[in-house]
């Protein structure tokens, strides 16, 4: 047998142990994701200082903590409607929305000393992003705000 076809058998046996286990049934990888009971633990997971917004629009009320990848944790903000506010933050300064829509506005506004980006249409955010003190944040709405309200939202974000 050539060295190359050896090579490749030892892979193939090597992903087939990875995805089989002993008795030979297929054992799932483990989601990236976990859901949380807190943000605390969750947020402690990641090594994130806790901050989270204390103001949200008249109605929602916390649903789901995630964390993904032990690296990003999440919450979803959920209405009687079921429309969805979701707060993301991580390490870093890199755009973690995980939304790639091309919107109508894309700008900077000042909070303070604070600029976000927000993205949406003249009147309405749709997503807001900012980092500060080395971590990366964004907001998205399933229901637009307005921009004053994405302010007000910022601005209550305990900076410790």
């Amino acid at each position: 047998m050539k060295k190359y076809h050896v090579k490749r058998v030892l892979l193939t046996g090597l992903a087939a142990a990875l995805f089989f286990g002993g008795d030979g049934h297929v054992q799932a990888a483990p989601s990236p994701l976990v859901e949380y009971a807190s943000v605390r633990d969750a947020w402690a997971v990641v090594g994130l200082p806790v901050y989270t917004p204390t103001l949200l629009p008249v109605g929602y009320v916390q649903k789901d903590i995630i964390v993904i990848d032990n690296r990003l944790a999440e919450i979803f903000y959920r209405n009687e409607a079921g429309k969805e506010i979701l707060f993301r933050m991580a390490k870093g300064d890199s755009d973690i929305s995980g939304n790639n829509n091309v919107y109508e506005v894309n700008k900077v506004v000042q909070v303070g000393r604070q600029y976000i980006r927000v993205k949406g249409t003249e009147k309405r955010v749709s997503l807001a992003l900012w980092a500060r003190n080395g971590y990366t944040f964004s907001i998205s709405f399933e229901e637009p705000v307005s921009v004053e309200a994405v302010q007000a939202i910022v601005d209550t974000i305990p900076w410790q």
